[in-house]
Order: structure tokens, then sequence, then C-alpha cells
């Protein structure tokens, strides 16, 4: 998800799956947390790492219900001010739409 604002991925009902993202602290910013549907979605885990000294998130993620929804993570500049969108990812969610259906 580094390439783009927006991302979109399939997944089936009871899939878990990972958001993972290149954190902004290069630019002055730091991830505030991510926005999505709690009955589409449940957020199982948020991990902040470092990956060769690159600081990344990554957000694990358990599909609930078919349909579709947006997951929005959300960025505000350290030195304090709005939040602001970071990434966007729409998730789609049902039978046969996984990675390998």
């Amino acid at each position: 998800m580094d390439d783009g604002y927006a991302t979109a991925l399939s997944v089936e009902k009871d899939d878990v799956f990972a958001l993972d993202v290149l954190r902004p602290t290069a630019k002055g910013y730091r991830i505030t947390g991510a926005a999505f549907d709690p009955e589409m979605l449940r957020m199982e885990r948020y991990l902040e790492y470092d990956d060769d000294g690159e600081p990344r998130a990554r957000y694990l993620f358990t599909a609930l219900a078919e349909g579709a929804t947006d997951v929005l993570i959300r960025m505000s500049p350290e030195a304090g001010g709005e939040v602001d969108v970071y990434r966007q990812v729409t998730v789609t969610i049902g039978k046969g739409r996984g990675f390998f259906g």
C-alpha cells in the first residue's frame, strides 16, 4: 500500500488479512488510527515496527460479513493539527471473491 492513496482488495468472509503501510514520520506526520465498519470488519491487532530502518504499521483484520466497506487509515501532524486520511482501502467481502477464490 505504499504506492498510492487508494487501494482495493477482495477477501472471503472469515478471512484474516493485513494492511501494511509506511508510517509518514519522514513527512512530519503520525498515524492516529483507522476508521472502519465494525459490523463488516474486526481489528485483531495493530503493530508499529521497523523494516530495515523503514518505519511501518500493520493492521490485522477479520472479515465478518459479506459486502463492501472502506478502511480509512488516518494521520495527523506530529506538531498537532487536524486529522486527515492517509490511505483508503476498499475491502470487498464475499464468497468466491478471496485471494484464491
